[in-house]
C-alpha cells in the first residue's frame, strides 16, 4: 500500500491501534491451538504483528490469521512425511504471513521455502502502512531488520496466479490472502490444486467477504475447507484440505 507521505498516520495512532487490537480475546482460535497441540508463541507473533500486520485504516488491524497459519502448518508438518516442503503466500503485503510460515518450517525442524508473492516489488522503496513508515519510506527487507528468519524467504513481483503457472512444482500449503475477488480466488484456487495432493492445504484469508465465499463453495469439489470465523471481528478463514 502506497501512501502519501502527508497522509502517514503518527507513531501515537500506530500504537494506539496496537494496543486495542491486542486487548482482543480470540476464543475460537484458542480452541484450535489447544486441539491441535501447537502454538506459535505470543509475545513473539505481537512483536511481529506491530510492525508487519497492524496498519491503521477505517477498519482495525487483525493478525489472526498468523496463528491460524502456523498452527495448522505444523499439524500438517507434523503428520506428513518428506525431505523438503514449499508453501506459498499469496499476497505479501509486509510479510507477516510468509513469516509466520517460516517459522512453522523452523519451529518444526524440516527443510523447506517459503515463497511469497505481491504486485508490489519488494525492492521498492514505498509507504507500505506500518510504524516503520514513520520513519522513512522503506523496502520490504527493512521492515525485517529484527527478524532474521525473513532473509530465509523468496519474495516476488508477480500476482499469485502468474507465480503458479510458471512450474508443476508441489505446493504443500499455500495461503491465499492476494487480491479479494472472488473471480480470482477461484483461478488461483484451480491451479492451485493442480499442484498439489490429497490432505495438501489452501488457507484463504477474507472468506467473510460475498464473493470469497461464493467462489471457495465452487471449490468444494477440490478442497473440503473448515471454516473459522472470528465472532468479536468481521473476519473469517477456511483452511481447504485438498482432496
Amino acid at each position: 500500500m502506497k501512501l502519501h507521505p502527508e497522509t502517514i498516520p503518527s507513531p501515537q495512532d500506530y500504537a494506539e491501534a496496537f494496543r486495542l487490537e491486542s486487548a482482543k480475546a480470540y476464543p475460537e482460535i484458542d480452541r484450535l491451538e489447544q486441539s491441535v497441540g501447537f502454538a506459535l508463541d505470543r509475545a513473539k507473533l505481537e512483536a511481529a504483528a506491530q510492525v508487519l500486520a497492524c496498519p491503521v485504516k477505517a477498519s482495525p488491524p487483525n493478525w489472526q490469521h498468523g496463528r491460524v497459519i502456523y498452527t495448522v502448518a505444523r499439524r500438517y508438518l507434523a503428520a506428513t512425511p518428506g525431505p523438503s516442503f514449499l508453501f506459498l503466500d499469496i499476497g505479501t503485503a509486509k510479510g507477516f504471513s510468509a513469516l509466520c510460515l517460516q517459522w512453522a518450517l523452523l519451529d518444526s525442524g524440516v527443510s523447506g521455502v517459503v515463497e511469497s508473492v505481491d504486485v508490489i516489488d519488494p525492492r521498492a522503496k514505498v509507504f507500505r502502512n506500518s510504524v516503520r513508515d514513520t520513519e522513512s519510506e522503506n523496502r520490504l527487507a527493512d521492515y525485517h531488520r529484527e527478524w532474521p528468519d525473513a532473509s530465509r524467504i523468496v519474495f516476488h513481483k508477480c500476482t499469485g496466479l502468474q507465480w503458479l503457472l510458471k512450474s508443476d512444482e508441489r505446493v504443500h500449503i499455500a495461503f491465499v490472502d492476494g487480491k479479494h475477488s472472488g473471480d480470482v480466488v477461484r483461478e488461483e484456487a484451480k491451479r492451485l490444486a493442480s499442484r498439489q495432493q490429497p490432505w495438501d492445504l489452501a488457507i484463504f484469508d477474507d472468506v467473510q467477504l460475498p464473493g470469497i465465499a461464493d467462489a471457495l463453495y465452487g471449490l468444494r469439489s477440490l478442497y473440503d475447507c473448515t471454516h473459522i470465523e472470528l465472532a468479536t471481528a468481521n473476519r473469517k478463514y477456511a483452511v481447504g484440505v485438498r482432496q
